[in-house]
């Protein structure tokens, strides 16, 4: 089966996903996050690329990319290519490190963009790394408090600056409830679902000055328009729908 054709953004940005093959923890030691930090950096003058946001976790890697689409698979390809052969080399082994291609969507909005940078940062307190993700060392938060033009590239500092009156702002902006799924591994994007269905039922019930969102289960017709703006809102097929009701409804009624 062919590879599916990467969509090409209209802003010319992207928000770029590589995975460790098999959920490998192949940036699991600080050597191996630096080292990626390193490649990264070193390819940044061959390519024009533009970083704005980046986080490295355990298993994958988030990027927040401006440039062309094909320029950005050269880039991606050379940083992956480079990091594998460090990491076979370490660890004395042959074959994939990284999950297929790497995956991308594009960015075409500013609130997009502002949503996905957040979603970035926030990574490692989502897996209970911390609970402040200025403490995480190996993402981009901190590059913004300190305005280090290094990995990032100075049309991501001069951006922040013209959004935001301080930093302190710009860090407020990060504990903002966001309804929306971005690119990831599959058991985040999970995650996400199931956080947004349980915020959706309790946002319904709200609305209707329900008691308790139990209601809306318990009632067939609430039920069911529930499911729909469920299914609508996130964009999935009614098995998914299905499987987060009943992620919903453990949750509330312990079944």
């Amino acid at each position: 089966m062919p590879r599916k054709a990467r969509c090409e953004s209209r802003t010319g940005m992207y928000h770029v996903v590589a995975r460790g093959i098999n959920k490998e923890r192949i940036f699991n030691q600080t050597r191996e996050k630096n080292q990626i930090k390193k490649i990264i950096l070193k390819h940044l003058e061959k390519y024009e690329v533009e970083i704005f946001a980046y986080c490295i976790m355990s298993n994958h890697i988030h990027l927040l990319i401006h440039s062309k689409l094909s320029v950005l698979s050269s880039y991606m390809a050379i940083i992956l290519a480079e990091f594998a052969e460090y990491y076979n080399y370490k660890h004395q082994r042959n074959g994939h490190v990284f999950q297929n291609r790497f995956s991308s969507e594009c960015v075409e909005s500013s609130v997009y963009f502002w949503n996905c940078m957040r979603y970035i940062h926030l990574n490692p307190v989502k897996a209970n790394i911390v609970k402040n993700p200025l403490k995480y060392k190996y993402s981009s938060l901190k590059d913004y408090q300190i305005e280090e033009v290094k990995i990032l590239h100075e049309s991501a500092i001069k951006l922040y600056k013209a959004e935001f009156s301080d930093f302190e702002e710009y860090l407020m902006y990060h504990q903002i409830h966001q309804k929306q799924v971005f690119i990831d591994i599959p058991e985040e994007i999970l995650m996400q679902q199931k956080t947004i269905a349980l915020s959706m039922i309790y946002q319904n019930a709200h609305i209707q000055t329900l008691e308790n969102p139990i209601e809306i289960i318990e009632d067939r017709e609430l039920r069911r328009k529930y499911k729909e703006a469920l299914q609508k809102e996130l964009k999935i097929s009614k098995r998914r729908t299905e499987e987060l009701y009943r992620f919903v409804k453990k949750s509330i009624i312990g079944e």
